[in-house]
């Protein structure tokens, strides 16, 4: 049995990795949003903004619940020889379902844009399939690097990811500042990552290529697919639903303010990300002996970045009021308003990450997916009532009333997780 220094260690090692795959993919967010803003101006970047949220819903749904269904399965076996079985089987079901999802939503595009008024947006979006269907692959390979513990091998994935698409926007932009160089930008770099983390994955496991698919394997990944992607659907829904509302509901000028306060918040959740990676799908391992002493772990570490948030919501308040004109420019101050209300939605979306993880990792993913249907519902009846009223500001406090309930519910749900046995 591993002593408490060595596990510790391990924890550390990992989180390190996580936090600086984490901390690659946030310098060239927002490099790149500091960028585009500035080259856009507040009405071009609203109407960009209404459709990359259209374009991450359809994106982040192909995952259709598929990785995190597959994680609880190679954690589980990661010190095992069957790891290279689950590792091939799960991606040919993932390989299978990504390619099924475009199809269908290449065939759905003309129609389904048609009835809601949005041609504009059809000729984009057929330009987006290979980035569609790429997306879901190197996101496969991520959660499979993250739930074996290997989260440097995810660093250099997110590196090569978003360090290319960073460069290649500003070199395509500059070409012809249209929206198709912007897709084919964002494209490649998902292309070159997904077959690196395919090469990755043969040469560590080289198992994985002989092993049999396993039919068995394939039915409970499936079905253990259907609550995550009930919980997947309302995530995604419930984060871009807000802008595309605002694009419905008033004009391109409020989209782009509540955009700009948007993308500034939009990867400070990460930072609970990168410790949930370093630390869950270790501190999920335990028995009925220790598990008394990985629950105070849990806690500690829920204290700590319940804590780290705290310090960093009283950081975008004074963004709000100083760096918003410094930023984006004066044409955005009426972002900072915005911006401070969609402070609350930081601190507990940092706790829904952490406990959402937990939960996913003892298959408690539909008890997850209903707890989220409640902020769900919530943010699209609050969205309905305040944005025709107050516009962006509206939007940002309907996100951060929403995520109360769900915060709640998984608070409970992951104390309850160590009472349970494997």
């Amino acid at each position: 049995m591993e002593s408490v220094t060595s596990i510790r260690a391990k924890y550390a090692k990992e989180t390190w990795w996580a936090f600086a795959s984490k901390g690659t993919a946030f310098v060239f967010f927002y490099a790149l949003v500091y960028y585009l803003t500035k080259q856009m101006g507040v009405s071009r970047w609203g109407e960009w903004t209404a459709f990359i949220a259209l374009l991450n819903i359809i994106t982040l749904t192909s995952d259709l619940g598929i990785n995190i269904a597959v994680k609880r399965h190679i954690a589980k076996t990661r010190n095992s020889a069957a790891l290279a079985g689950v590792i091939k089987s799960s991606f040919v079901l993932r390989a299978a379902i990504s390619f099924g999802y475009v199809l269908i939503v290449a065939a759905l595009i003309g129609p389904a844009l048609g009835k809601v008024g949005r041609m504009e947006y059809a000729q984009l979006l057929y330009q987006s399939i290979p980035l569609i269907l790429f997306y879901s692959l190197v996101e496969y390979f991520k959660t499979l690097f993250e739930a074996v513990h290997q989260l440097k091998n995810g660093f250099f994935l997110n590196l090569i990811e978003h360090g290319l698409k960073f460069f290649l926007a500003i070199a395509f932009f500059q070409q012809g500042d249209s929206y198709s160089n912007l897709i084919l930008a964002f494209t490649v770099p998902v292309l070159i990552a997904t077959l690196c983390g395919c090469a990755v994955s043969i040469r560590t496991y080289p198992g994985v290529i002989s092993s049999p698919v396993e039919a068995k394997l394939l039915r409970e990944i499936f079905l253990q697919s259907i609550p995550a992607f009930v919980l997947s659907i309302t995530g995604y829904l419930a984060l871009e639903m807000d802008t595309l509302m605002l694009s419905a509901l008033t004009n391109n000028y409020e989209t782009g303010v509540y955009s700009a306060a948007k993308q500034i918040v939009f990867f400070l959740p990460h930072i609970s990300l990168a410790v949930s990676m370093g630390v869950i799908p270790e501190l999920c391992m335990f028995t009925k002996s220790n598990a008394k002493e990985q629950r105070r772990l849990y806690y500690k570490i829920l204290a700590f970045i319940a804590g780290g948030y705290l310090i960093i919501c009283l950081g975008i308040v004074g963004f709000a009021f100083f760096g918003v004109p410094v930023f984006f420019g004066e044409e955005y101050r009426e972002s900072s308003k915005p911006l401070l209300l969609l402070t609350p939605y930081v601190f507990l979306n940092s706790i829904l990450i952490y406990t959402g993880y937990m939960m996913d990792y003892k298959g408690l993913t539909m008890k997850r997916a209903i707890n989220f249907l409640f902020t769900f519902v919530i943010n699209i009846a609050l969205n309905l009532l305040w944005i025709p009223k107050w516009g962006a500001v509206g939007a940002a406090a309907a996100s951060s009333i929403a995520f109360l309930p769900s915060c709640i519910l998984n608070l409970r749900e992951a104390h309850r997780v160590f009472e349970m046995e494997d």
